[in-house]
Formats: C-alpha cells, structure tokens, sequence
C-alpha cells in the first residue's frame, strides 16, 4: 500500500487541475512511519493546489485525518476522494481565505484540532509589474490571501489547538519573501511577513505548547511549468535538482511529528540551496 500511494504521489495526473508530474525518473527513496501521525486531526489549507495535496498525502499515509482546505468543492473533494481510494482517512473543509467568519466556522467545525497547515496562498505570474504601475485592488488581493488568511487561520486555529493540548501551526512562506522580487512587491511583502509573523506567534503560543514553524520552498515542479525551463532551474540550484511537492511534504510531515517537539519559531528553507549567495 505505501509503495503504491509513494509511485500515487510522485506520477499521478489529476485532471481536474491539470496538475501532473513533469516525466522524470526519479526516487522516493524514504520509509514511512504509517503510526508516526496516528489519530492526529490536521487542517491543511490550500489542500487541492500542488503543495498542498502532497502534503494531504504525506500525512495522511502517516496515519493523520486530514481536513482537506479549499475554496472549491470541486478540486477538494477530488482530493477526498483520491486520498480514500488509498484507503486514508480524509475529510474536505470549504471555506472563503478571505472572509474571517468563514474560516471561524470551517476550523470550529473540526474537533479536537491538532495542527494547521498554512498553505494556501499565490502570486499573480500573469499580471506582476513594477508596484508603480500595479492596481492596489491585486496588491490588496495578494496581501489577503497570503498574509491575512495565515494571520486568521493561525489566530483562530491556535484556540482550537490549545484546547486539545497543544500541538502545531506550519505556514508556508517563498524565497521571494526572504530575498524580494522585482515586479513581486506585494507577493515579496506578504511572504516575508508570514516569516515574522511565524516567529511572533511562536513567542506567544509556547505556554500553551504550540509550536509554530515556517517552511520556504523555492521555485516547486509544476505543470505550469515546462520540462525546458524545469532543465535550466536544475542549474540554479547547489543541488543540481529542483523543489519537488514531496520535498515540501517531507519537512511538513517531520515538523509534526515528535522528533521536533523541541523546535519552534524557526524558518526552514527547502530550494536546493538555490537561495544561497
């Protein structure tokens, strides 16, 4: 069953968004603990964009209940579904990132609450220009969906977790938020916060033994991304490779589990070194 959902992860097309492994050979090379994340109730927004439905798949092959986030029935059901075909336990949780009473209701929804993953979130590739000639409307959009919905989901997640015991809140931030873009101001901006904002709330959520960490990926394979420009980011990295959905999947699944009970407020880096002066 795990070989199978891994090969699942790595080559499966999803229709629905068009998302697809780019066709490479490559290696999953890592064995699963499938009790490591047994019985753990974990929010995972933006759950039907790449990031976030390997993640979904991470940690639910890992024995979690994943609540699968998302703006649209259509693609976070599919995920649901896929994730029960494997026979993992998963449940869809729709909700406006930009509408706080909304997401109040979808995370009080979910009982005895033991993480949240901040995932969703996005640029605008198709209309990025200089910040003099940007319509504060998509600056306004791209600071909502980004940095306003983490503060949200993490300030109202945080609650539901205390009464549990404790636990985590992950939020995924980019190297445009640590190094800055240019004709990415706003995205750069809402990025790097969520990287403050991250080592703020893990100051103030210790005592109530929440731990709060950042992971920032680099430039992910994509299916909006073609094999030609895929082939010339492998030369931009250390690593003479490219960020893959399970790398980010990888170091979600690690933060909750107990081999970082002591790690907290921290930001890590997942790019191949691609960020490296």
């Amino acid at each position: 069953m795990i070989k199978r959902a891994i090969k699942y992860l790595i080559r499966k097309t999803l229709p629905y968004r068009e998302v697809k492994s780019i066709d490479v050979k490559r290696s999953y090379n890592i064995v699963l603990d499938k009790t490591r994340l047994q019985g753990l109730n974990i929010i995972v927004t933006g759950g039907s964009g790449v990031i976030g439905r390997a993640i979904c798949l991470r940690l639910a092959l890992e024995g979690a209940n994943v609540y699968v986030g998302g703006s649209r029935s259509e693609t976070t059901n599919a995920v649901v579904k896929e994730l029960e075909s494997l026979g993992l336990n998963a449940v869809p949780l729709v909700f406006d990132l930009k509408n706080y009473d909304s997401i109040q209701a979808a995370i009080n929804s979910v009982k005895n609450l033991n993480a949240i993953i901040c995932c969703a979130g996005g640029g605008a590739r198709d209309k990025m220009q200089p910040l003099i000639k940007q319509e504060p409307s998509l600056i306004e959009s791209i600071i909502d969906v980004n940095l306003k919905a983490t503060i949200f989901c993490s300030k109202l997640a945080a609650k539901k977790i205390s009464m549990s015991g404790g636990g985590s809140i992950i939020t995924i931030s980019s190297t445009v938020g640590t190094n800055g873009l240019p004709k990415y101001s706003e995205y750069s901006a809402a990025k790097g916060g969520i990287i403050s904002f991250t080592k703020a709330i893990a100051m103030e959520l210790g005592e109530y033994n929440i731990r709060v960490n950042c992971i920032t990926p680099g430039i992910v394979e994509r299916s909006s991304i073609s094999e030609d420009r895929m082939a010339q980011l492998e030369k931009t990295n250390w690593l003479r490779s490219y960020d893959k959905p399970e790398d980010i999947a990888s170091m979600a699944a690690y933060l909750l589990s107990d081999e970082a009970s002591f790690i907290t407020g921290q930001n890590f880096i997942v790019d191949g070194g691609r960020s490296l002066d």
